[in-house]
């Protein structure tokens, strides 16, 4: 509780919780709590569908229980005392989705390449949206900005997270219920932006978040990075006037990033999950999106820890050990002048090793939908409509094709490396009509070379003269690649290699 609602609460003031509002979505057939602040004995009462849940109010706070319903409304949800009562109207119950991650998740539908075709037809009442509002850092004394739920209009759902709004349109569809989305995301931030400081303490190597961030703000002076962050602000004008005036290359230069960090930056770790993740638990949820890891490309080996410990944080906070939790992995991407090399391909792998890992954890693969020189691609509806697919087959049980091929077996000899895939429906294909690429293989030497692929159903078969004893194998193995493997629903296949060098023991690894 900030210091201001403790103070409301003293006084005899009560409140709902911001995260109620007209227009909102409750989860269908579970639990729904409601709750906010109020004096301590206070007794609140919630109605909703005929159904009444009492709370007394400790400690300044109460929280109340609405027993399961199913989908339906619209309705009105009335919370009151002795004295006084607020009415919520327009309510529906449905399924809801927390949106979170950086920039990506929160690049919104007006910015996207769909703009102009999906906005004008954009009514769909039945879809709600809830930005979390987007604070950097609280010291408790301010109020607390208050957020609104909306439905989906063709003038709403311009600012709607696009990943999300594709989602959300594609489910509702399919399903039939209303979808409630609560965007929680926030531009440049790492996973550990969005976790509490005890889940990255109580690991050793995770705790290098915190050790490192705090030796950044060790002996910290306000003036001298009031100088700092000046210069950061003028060279990225600078830079952004170049690009807005045509330039390209070394005139165009690197974006300048990061900017300089302080105990107020929305970059700090475990900043945005207090002010931003924690304002959205536990309101009931039926799981999590999530598109995020370009702010950690630097650290790509500890991300599958990393995002895993964030999931268990997640679902902890939520209460629920195994809430669907259906993330994006990266794209491919030229890395600022560095699209050979291998930071984000490690990074895509420690993506898949969570969803090998992680129960109810699910992962939608987005490696041909990447832009070489941009970070964030235009293109958002395949990414949401993905996740649409992985929802419906994994989550709501439909017989919708989720997932890309998945290579599940390797065999090598005769000169050649036969590659066995999950999930190719009724055969592989290559996406562009072309041959199969960005497929390489390795001799003993460990020296990788392109490989010619063969199709036959559901397996791939590698050759090259330049490699006679094939021993490693991997697939589009860098941070941009052009590789174009994927099932008879279209789906691509994700980055992957044969050897986790520097992960596990063993030349070949069952993947």
């Amino acid at each position: 509780m900030s210091e201001k609602e403790a103070k409301r609460a003293a006084g005899g003031e009560w409140s709902v919780d911001p995260m109620f509002g007209d227009h909102m979505v409750l989860q269908r057939e579970t639990q729904v709590p409601v709750w906010g602040t109020a004096p301590d004995g206070e007794r609140i009462a919630v109605e909703c569908r005929g159904e009444r849940a009492e709370a007394i109010a400790a400690d300044g706070r109460w929280t109340a229980l609405l027993p399961p319903r199913p989908a339906g409304g619209p309705y009105e949800l009335t919370v009151r005392t002795e004295r006084e009562a607020v009415v919520f109207r327009d309510v529906l119950f449905g399924d809801v989705w927390l949106a979170g991650g950086q920039s990506n998740m929160q690049w919104t539908l007006k910015e996207s390449a769909e703009a102009d075709e999906e906005l004008p037809l954009a009514n769909f009442p039945d879809i709600r949206y809830y930005d979390v509002p987007r604070i950097a850092y609280e010291d408790g004394s301010e109020p607390r900005p208050a957020g609104a739920w909306k439905a989906c209009s063709p003038e709403n759902a311009r600012d709607f997270s696009a990943v999300a709004y594709h989602f959300a349109k594609q489910v509702q569809r399919e399903i039939g219920v209303p979808i409630g989305i609560v965007g929680c995301n926030f531009g440049a931030t790492s996973a550990s932006c969005w976790m509490s400081e005890e889940r990255l303490s109580e690991d050793k190597e995770l705790r290098v978040y915190l050790d490192e961030y705090r030796e950044q703000v060790k002996d910290f002076d306000w003036d001298a990075y009031a100088a700092a962050e000046k210069k950061f602000h003028d060279d990225f004008a600078a830079y952004e006037a170049r690009a807005a005036a045509g330039m390209t290359g070394d005139e165009l230069g690197f974006v300048p990033w990061p900017p300089p960090i302080s105990p107020h930056s929305f970059m700090r770790p475990n900043g945005l999950y207090g002010t931003m993740l924690r304002k959205a638990a536990p309101f009931a949820l039926k799981g999590f999106l999530y598109y995020q890891g370009e702010g950690d490309a630097h650290k790509p080996l500890l991300y599958d820890k990393l995002l895993e410990a964030l999931i268990a944080n997640w679902r902890a906070d939520w209460g629920q050990a195994e809430l669907p939790f259906l993330f994006v992995q990266l794209p491919a991407f030229g890395c600022d002048g560095d699209p050979d090399g291998e930071a984000w391909a490690l990074l895509r792998e420690s993506q898949a090793m969570v969803a090998e890992r992680v129960p109810n954890a699910f992962m939608a693969v987005v490696l041909d939908c990447g832009e070489k020189d941009d970070i964030h691609p235009r293109h958002k509806r395949p990414v949401g409509e993905r996740l649409a697919r992985l929802a419906m087959n994994r989550v709501y049980g439909l017989d919708v094709p989720g997932n890309g091929p998945v290579c599940a077996d390797i065999r090598l000899g005769d000169g050649r490396a036969e590659l066995r895939f999950d999930h190719a429906g009724s055969g592989l294909a290559a996406s562009d009509g072309r041959e199969p690429a960005g497929f390489e293989i390795a001799g003993a030497d460990g020296v990788f070379v392109p490989a010619r692929a063969e199709i036959a159903g559901d397996r791939v078969v590698l050759t090259s003269p330049a490699v006679p004893e094939p021993r490693f194998v991997r697939y589009g193995w860098a941070n941009y690649t052009e590789a174009n493997l994927t099932n008879a629903h279209g789906l691509p296949a994700g980055s992957f290699r044969s050897r986790r060098a520097g992960r596990e023991e063993g030349d070949v690894a069952k993947l």
